[in-house]
């Protein structure tokens, strides 16, 4: 198992070492975009490219800085098309489409909390891309929604690149671990995302009841 992940981080040592700054930038930009939030792999090319910062690949503040512009500007997207929707936006889709749902959620979150959902909502997954839709939805003032979205880009860029650079400033200490547990430890995570799925769709399966039944409130 140990050489299987050597071989992963062999092929995209290369990558990240000529073009990280970028796969990090187009990865954190997608993200954070509520047509492509849900695909988009921001959170996961940030850990490795701040494993490979810890490798001395890349420079850790310079990505942390291209994490937080890259949020910064596809947030500012969602919040000007947002803008342009107008509250009632999420009227338009059908009341079973996921894009619907996103924004419904995203909205009873804005409606509550106010300017502390676009602080937080970057932690809250299933969410977070709808929150600046959400905003410019509602009208929230642009200086406004800049003073939370900005130290909310900071802290949520900087947790991820704490995390990889953990890992990679640990990596010996890991991969002998991994080498030590063996198969047994690729058992235990395929397990676990076994477990993860079925939960998932459970919780699907009673979301489609719900709606089948009465639909969602607004």
């Amino acid at each position: 198992m140990s050489s299987l992940i050597d071989r992963l981080l062999d092929w995209l040592m290369p990558l990240f070492s000529n073009w990280g700054y970028l796969i990090v930038f187009a990865g954190v930009f997608l993200e954070s975009i509520f047509l492509t939030g849900w695909i988009a792999p921001g959170t996961t090319v940030i850990l490795i490219g701040s494993f490979f910062a810890a490798q001395g690949e890349l420079n850790i503040l310079m990505l942390w800085v291209t994490c937080v512009v890259a949020a910064l500007l596809g947030d500012n997207v969602g919040y000007f098309i947002g803008r342009k929707m107008g509250a009632e936006a999420a009227e338009r889709y059908n009341s079973k489409s996921r894009l619907r749902r996103g924004m419904l959620k995203s909205q009873g979150f804005f409606r509550r909390y106010g300017g502390i959902t676009v602080l937080f909502g970057r932690m809250l997954s299933g969410v977070d891309a709808f929150i600046p839709v959400t905003a410019g939805m509602n009208a929230m003032p642009h200086w406004k929604y800049m003073a939370y979205d900005i130290p909310a880009a900071m802290l949520w860029s900087g947790i991820f690149c704490a995390l990889g650079y953990f890992f990679g400033e640990n990596w010996q200490a890991i991969d002998d671990v991994i080498s030590w547990l063996g198969w047994g430890a690729l058992l235990l995570a395929v397990l676990v995302v076994v477990v993860i799925v079925l939960v998932k769709r459970r919780k699907k399966s009673r979301e489609s009841l719900m709606e089948d039944g009465g639909g969602i409130k607004d």
